[in-house]
C-alpha cells in the first residue's frame, strides 16, 4: 500500500477511536485493538498521538475523553451509558444487602440499578437511607422498607442532596453498609467526583459506615476527577463488570479490596 494511502487509513482510524470515545466516555486499549483489527501497541501509539494534540486523556489500559476534573455530564447523560454493565452491577450489589440493615445507597445511575435489583426480591425488611431524590421515589414504592432522604442542596445535574444541612442529617447516624458510586477509581487518588459539595456529603457517609462498596464500570479505572469520596485504605469492596482490567483488579486486592465481577 502506499504510503499517502497508510496515513490515510491511520488517520480514519484515530478519528473512529474519538467518535467511540466521545460516545462512551472512556475506551479500553484491547477493546479497540479487537475492534480495529490491529495490535494493542497500535491503538496505544494512535492514543499517544491523539493525546500529544490534546484530544485524549490517557488512563490506566486505556483512554477517555480529555476534559477538565470538575466537568460533570447529567443524570440522563450518564444513565445511558455503559447500561447493561450497570444493571449487572447493580444485581451484584443487592446480593450484599441483608434483612433488617441499615443501608446508605448514594445517587448516582449504578447506584440507581441496586434500587431496582431490590425492587425485583421478595418482601423483606430494611431500612433505608439515600441522597438521591430519584432513589427515593423508587424505594418508597416497595413494601416493608424504611426510607429516609438526607435533606440539603438539591443538586439539578445529579439530583443529590448535599451541603451542610445533609451533612448535618448525618450527624448521629451509622451504616451497615454503604453503596457509592464514582466518576473515577485511580490507584493514586482512590475514589473521585466531580462536585466537591457531593464528594464531602459521600465522605462523610464512608466514615459512619460498617462497610463501604464502590460500584463502577470498568471506563472509571484510572480516572480521577475533582473531589475525593473515599481513599483506598478507606474502601472494602469494589464491584465492576467483567470487562475491567485483571492487572488494576490485582493491584485493588493488594491493597486489601475485595473484588466482585458482575457477569
Amino acid at each position: 500500500m502506499a504510503k499517502n494511502g497508510k496515513k490515510t487509513l491511520t488517520e480514519e482510524r484515530r478519528r473512529r477511536i474519538l467518535e467511540e470515545l466521545k460516545r462512551r466516555g472512556a475506551v479500553r486499549t484491547l477493546d479497540l485493538a479487537r475492534f480495529f483489527s490491529v495490535s494493542p501497541m497500535t491503538i496505544r501509539n494512535d492514543l499517544a498521538v491523539l493525546a500529544r494534540r490534546g484530544l485524549v486523556e490517557r488512563v490506566h489500559g486505556g483512554a477517555m475523553v480529555r476534559d477538565t476534573l470538575a466537568a460533570e455530564p447529567s443524570y440522563y447523560e450518564k444513565a445511558t451509558r455503559n447500561l447493561e454493565e450497570k444493571k449487572r452491577i447493580g444485581r451484584k450489589a443487592a446480593e450484599l444487602i441483608e434483612e433488617n440493615m441499615a443501608v446508605f445507597i448514594g445517587n448516582g445511575t449504578t447506584t440507581m440499578e441496586i434500587v431496582r435489583a431490590l425492587k425485583e426480591r421478595p418482601p423483606f425488611r430494611l431500612k433505608v437511607f439515600t441522597n438521591a431524590l430519584t432513589h427515593a421515589m423508587e424505594l418508597a414504592e416497595v413494601p416493608n422498607f424504611e426510607v429516609y432522604v438526607i435533606g440539603g442542596y438539591l443538586r439539578g445535574v445529579s439530583y443529590a442532596m448535599v451541603g451542610p444541612l445533609a451533612r448535618r442529617a448525618l450527624e448521629g447516624v451509622y451504616f451497615d453498609i454503604a453503596f457509592l458510586g464514582a466518576n473515577g477509581l485511580s490507584l493514586e487518588c482512590g475514589a473521585t467526583i466531580p462536585s466537591l459539595e457531593e464528594a464531602d456529603t459521600a465522605a462523610e457517609v464512608v466514615r459512619r459506615a460498617r462497610r463501604v462498596v464502590i460500584v463502577v464500570d470498568h471506563t472509571k479505572f484510572g480516572v480521577v476527577t475533582h473531589g475525593r469520596i473515599a481513599e483506598l485504605s478507606q474502601i472494602h469492596i469494589v464491584i465492576t463488570d467483567a470487562a475491567a482490567s485483571p492487572e488494576f483488579l490485582e493491584e485493588l486486592q493488594a491493597h486489601g479490596i475485595e473484588v466482585f465481577l458482575a457477569c
